[in-house]
């Protein structure tokens, strides 16, 4: 079986567009958006003392909670981040070392450093990624249960140098986007004070929304996307929809929860100061080892987890294979 399925079948989830120009003219994203969304338009209930928290995520489509965690805990966590970061200087400069996605904008990362970093640390683990109640409210609003670990990591970002002022808007980051065409939480995790001098993140309140003008944009969206691979949204294009977006600003120990299917970007850097940040991605929800993954005893959850480890099992093979050639070679 596994043979027949590709390398990244279980953990690819719907992306943002799909098709080519003639299917997105004709309408396939419409469609796809509506397929998508028709059956969580709304979320799901939750405890009485989480609610309010899910009808403000529902209303504007991102909650600000400050002073999240005790402060025992989040000095814990914030310890972590600064043993992981503390052989690291954001002034030095090594274009050899750089990510991809670092070498997909050079001239970005020459002025704004970055660092990311995937800890097991026990606090961030414990108060943070295995959080119940960002479990709770994030399967409330995608409408998924939980089933992995989210994609979580420490986040680092800070300017080199106050030179280049336009620095910000060398990376699509920086411009206003949605990341895919139905709900999606992102949640993060400020561990130093952080507002418009220092990137602070923004969202448009409400953005989130599936209504008719934002199916119309989407669909415009797509097509152009289709002929050029240029999707570039700004402000004066949301505003056009009734959309705003502001600075989502806080001090240490702010947490926020976002949809992300709702238009957010990378605010700019004026000064000198960093971004710290804890950061959990919940988009594998939408994965296949996600769904397939199940806890149940019965007959179908023995057999979809069986088939998720033939198909790892399957990669394993290919990925040692492919190493033994190499090295033969």
């Amino acid at each position: 079986m596994s043979a027949t399925i590709s390398e990244n079948f279980l953990d690819k989830s719907p992306p943002l567009y799909s098709g080519g120009v003639l299917s997105n003219t004709l309408g396939l994203h419409i469609f796809r958006t509506l397929y998508l969304n028709i059956w969580r338009m709304k979320p799901k209930k939750v405890r009485k003392e989480l609610q309010q928290y899910v009808d403000t995520l529902d209303k504007d489509g991102i909650l600000v909670i400050p002073d999240f965690l005790p402060e025992d805990q989040f000095d814990e966590i914030k310890k972590e981040f600064d043993e992981m970061y503390s052989g690291w200087s954001p002034m030095d400069y090594d274009k050899e070392k750089f990510s991809k996605r670092q070498n997909d904008f050079p001239e970005y990362f020459r002025t704004i450093a970055e660092k990311i970093v995937s800890p097991k640390t026990p606090a961030f683990t414990k108060y943070f990624v295995n959080n119940s109640m960002i479990q709770e409210i994030t399967s409330a609003v995608v409408h998924r249960e939980n089933r992995l670990t989210p994609y979580h990591h420490f986040w680092y970002l800070q300017r080199r140098t106050l030179e280049n002022e336009k620095a910000g808007y060398l990376h699509t980051a920086a411009f206003p986007h949605a990341d895919v065409p139905y709900p999606t939480v992102k949640v993060f995790l400020y561990l130093n004070d952080v507002d418009e001098t220092n990137a602070a993140y923004i969202y448009a309140k409400g953005s989130h929304k599936l209504t008719l003008k934002r199916l119309l944009f989407e669909y415009k969206l797509s097509v152009k996307y289709a002929k050029t691979k240029n999707d570039t949204v700004t402000d004066e294009d949301l505003a056009k929809l009734g959309y705003y977006a502001e600075s989502i600003c806080g001090k240490a120990n702010t947490l926020f929860i976002s949809n992300n299917m709702g238009y957010h970007n990378r605010g700019d850097f004026k000064t000198l100061e960093p971004r710290q940040t804890a950061q959990l991605d919940f988009r594998h929800l939408e994965t296949w080892r996600n769904t397939l993954t199940r806890n149940d005893s019965n007959l179908i959850s023995k057999v979809t987890r069986r088939m998720v480890k033939s198909i790892d099992k399957s990669r394993k093979e290919k990925l040692r294979a492919s190493l033994s050639h190499n090295n033969v070679s």
